[in-house]
């Protein structure tokens, strides 16, 4: 799993230093090639052509001159203010068992499809005990000159797109816990204060199921106690007199356990019953990411769509001017009559095209243009449209949709704010229209056809299932391989899309024949024949996180601050764990080889206790 971090860069001796920093070569250089790469000199480095490029990689510019191109193209478009650049950082735990080439594979990627005409530099790092991506942008898009917008959307979409990538290459991602999200910052140090309400609200409840057989019980108990109670169906919201937000218990319970939940504190004072009249149901979110606000990709659209001067058109109000109005009836008449309706859309586009010029007053009139004698060749099978390369929208970030419709349809979209590419095959006069999966609904509206959107989803993933079969075949080629093939189950093949894997499928009876690169092969098999009984094994780092929020729990319930030792060796923190005591580590910011821990005021007597038996550690 990769966690995905940032920084802006506001002045320009910061940039270059950052440039300096994760170019560095002798942090990606295991310790036994830095001694020798010490002894090099610094005009020899130019020469380390491939040490380099396995570590460090630059798009639309080059390592020697990397902040100067990066200066000169903020300059060239008068964007030279406020934050210069941005510094993203891509962290991957050590249980991972990654190896640089992998996670520097994965950062490119990454770059690729986030940053598409941005100046990017990425650098994989293993000067500390975890694998690591720096990824340094321009702030500047090399083709339209905007600049990259960075929010809480834009580094969600980040995110998302890093998990894709990890999940594709069988790494673990980032889950939160919705159950129990640990105890917040003022929460932990007004408790040991004795100033936090809430924690005064679990002593409070804690006494309350003790005493209280009924609901009535309980409101009046907490009411004589100084809170207001909102006890309904579904929740109970208690508020402190004098406060101006309250809180349910359910949402204490994510903090201190889920012994404050409603059901539970019923189930503890007796007088729980099950709501079998009205059941609620509880609607699983699918929200896991930011999603406020626009993404880049969506300021990349408005520049396009108004650099070609589109129509207005927004979902529910399509806006089309008179040519293109005319223009669709004809077309209509043409498919009425059986006339070659292929050659007629394309007429009619380049008329659109031509008039759309005209109007913005990028095109001389015809009659003061040249024309030159037309090549007599041989018409093509298809014809490639559109106002974005089908490329650039699958290996940008997003899903794409494809659906495949009459080759008249594409009238429709001519001048139409919306990105798509289209190619219109002569053979059976028709066009596959490909654009992003958020602008399906847009797309429906402008080709008039909502009604046949179950049929047309159905046409795309089949479009999509044909071209991936294809994309996997070509690789197969590339590799001097062979596709394999599998029979899985429906609920199989959901488990590997979740996770990612790249796969085509064909139906197979009531089951699903899937085909896979080899090297996936392994990752497949773990992930559908897995045990049901099999538990998830909780990681070193994830143990230690929750003992840390317990502690700190722990710690505002009782009013005790918790105590902590720095600089332990490895052989006395491995001596700590072999004891009952419970206390969680962390890596000593000063020597990364030495640890700092934390434990309750309850433990100090065994913990010097502990040590003192040590030779090599001196009580202070």
């Amino acid at each position: 799993m990769a966690y995905i971090g940032k920084a802006s860069i506001k002045c320009c001796s910061h940039m270059e230093n950052a440039i300096g920093y994760i170019a560095k070569q002798e942090k990606a250089m295991p310790l036994s090639q830095m001694k020798k790469y010490l002894e090099e000199s610094f005009s020899h480095l130019k020469k380390v052509d491939t040490a380099l490029g396995e570590r460090t990689t630059f798009i639309n510019c080059i390592p020697q001159t990397a902040y100067m191109e990066f200066e000169i193209m903020r300059r060239a478009f008068d964007q030279d203010k406020g934050i210069i650049a941005h510094h993203y950082y891509q962290s991957f735990q050590k249980d991972d068992n990654i190896t640089p080439e992998q996670a520097h594979k994965i950062g490119v990627e990454l770059a690729k499809r986030m940053f598409p005409n941005y100046q990017v530099a990425i650098a994989t790092h293993i000067d500390r005990e975890h694998i690591h991506n720096h990824i340094l942008v321009n702030s500047v898009n090399i083709m339209t000159g905007q600049k990259w917008y960075s929010n809480k959307r834009s580094l969600s979409d980040i995110r998302r797109e890093s998990d894709r990538l990890c999940l594709e290459n069988g790494l673990g991602i980032i889950k939160k816990n919705n159950k129990y999200q640990g105890i917040d910052r003022t929460t932990y140090q007004l408790g040991l204060k004795g100033k936090s309400w809430k924690v005064n609200l679990v002593h409070d409840l804690d006494k309350a199921i003790e005493c209280c057989r009924s609901k009535d019980d309980l409101i009046s108990f907490l009411t004589e106690k100084g809170y207001t109670v909102r006890y309904t169906d579904n929740h109970i919201t208690v508020t402190k007199n004098g406060e101006k937000k309250g809180i349910r218990v359910d949402t204490l319970a994510r903090q201190f356990g889920s012994k404050y939940t409603k059901e539970n504190l019923e189930r503890s004072m007796g007088y729980y019953t099950a709501n079998t009249e009205k059941p609620v149901t509880v609607k699983k979110s699918t929200k896991t990411f930011h999603t406020a606000g626009k993404s880049n990709w969506e300021y990349y659209e408005q520049n396009i769509f108004k650099q070609n001067g589109c129509f207005p058109s927004t979902s529910g109000n399509i806006v089309r001017d008179y040519n293109t109005e005319r223009l669709i009836s004809a077309a209509k008449r043409e498919i009425l009559y059986s006339h070659n309706i292929f050659d007629f859309v394309l007429k009619a586009i380049l008329w659109l095209s031509l008039l759309s010029q005209r109007k913005k007053k990028k095109a001389p009139p015809v009659r003061y243009r040249k024309v030159g004698q037309l090549r007599i060749t041989k018409p093509k099978p298809y014809f490639v449209y559109g106002n974005i390369s089908y490329r650039e929208l699958k290996e940008t970030s997003g899903d794409i949709y494809s659906i495949k419709v009459g080759v008249e349809m594409l009238l429709n979209m001519i001048n139409q704010p919306i990105l798509y590419s289209a190619k219109l095959s002569r053979a059976d006069n028709s066009v596959t229209i490909t654009i992003k999966d958020k602008d399906r609904k847009f797309l429906l509206e402008l080709l008039e056809m909502q009604s046949k959107s179950e049929q047309l989803d159905d046409q795309s993933e089949r479009i999509k299932n044909q071209l991936m079969y294809k994309e996997l075949k070509e690789t197969a080629a590339q590799e001097n391989t062979k596709l394999q093939y599998l029979v899985v189950t429906a609920e199989q093949k959901q488990i590997l899309e979740d996770n990612c894997i790249k796969l085509a499928y064909f139906d197979k009876g009531d089951k699903i024949n899937i085909a896979f690169l080899p090297e996936k092969s392994e990752l497949i098999k773990k992930l559908i024949y897995q045990k049901k009984d099999d538990k998830k094994v909780e990681t070193p780092q994830q143990k230690n996180a929750r003992i840390y929020d317990n502690l700190k729990k722990n710690a505002a319930l009782s009013g005790e601050k918790l105590r902590f030792k720095a600089k332990l060796t490895k052989a006395q923190l491995d001596t700590l764990m072999g004891s009952d005591i419970v206390f969680a580590y962390f890596t000593n910011k000063e020597d990364k080889s030495l640890y700092n821990i934390a434990y309750e005021s309850k433990d100090e007597d065994k913990v010097r206790e502990m040590f003192a038996a040590l030779s090599n550690y001196k009580v202070l």
